[in-house]
């Protein structure tokens, strides 16, 4: 577990900070309606969009190739995967969510750029923008409030979903599944 453990606090759960951190950041230039400023923020926010993304959905290659005695064993990440979707729930509710599968998409389209699954739920990269969102666009909670500008997620079905949320569900799987305390919202 010393390994598994390792590689959450030291690679993922900073990949996941400096995104909040660059989301932060494209609010202040913003705030400043300095162009050139929201430019850079901007690509700041995607740059550490995709690392966050990626490095969460692939923790669970290492969970699956590092045996411990206080999980099960596990014969790939997919089963892992499996293992962890009934710990997500929307926002530390008991509402189920499937952002495990959803993560999986998102990282997999910053990867391939377009997603040809069947199972996908997202089409490819061009569904994971820079968008502000309109009242009633996602569910109640979700995203920055008062519709800033962020990283969304527009799936198939037209729903559109926060970034930050769909992070913030599956690293809270993880600490439920990992039988880890919580911290505070936002503050991985």
């Amino acid at each position: 577990m010393q390994t598994i453990l390792h590689h959450l606090n030291n690679i993922v759960r900073p990949a996941l900070r400096d995104y909040l951190s660059a989301e932060s950041a494209l609010n202040d230039a913003h705030r400043s309606n300095d162009t050139g400023a929201i430019e850079a923020a901007r690509t700041v926010v995607i740059r550490t969009a995709r690392t966050a993304a990626v490095e969460l959905h692939q923790f669970a290659d290492l969970v699956a190739n590092e045996p411990t005695p206080t999980l099960p064993a596990f014969n790939t990440p997919t089963d892992v995967r499996t293992a962890l979707k009934p710990h997500c729930v929307f926002g530390r509710t008991t509402t189920l969510i499937d952002d495990v599968h959803l993560l999986g998409d998102v990282a997999d389209g910053f990867k391939h750029h377009k997603l040809n699954r069947s199972t996908a739920t997202i089409t490819g990269a061009n569904a994971v923008v820079m968008l502000g969102s309109g009242f009633g666009e996602m569910r109640f909670g979700e995203g920055k409030f008062g519709g800033g500008e962020q990283v969304l997620v527009t799936q198939k079905s037209g729903e559109k979903r926060a970034l930050s949320s769909i992070l913030q569900n599956v690293f809270d799987a993880w600490m439920t599944f990992l039988s880890q305390p919580f911290p505070p919202i936002s503050q991985y």
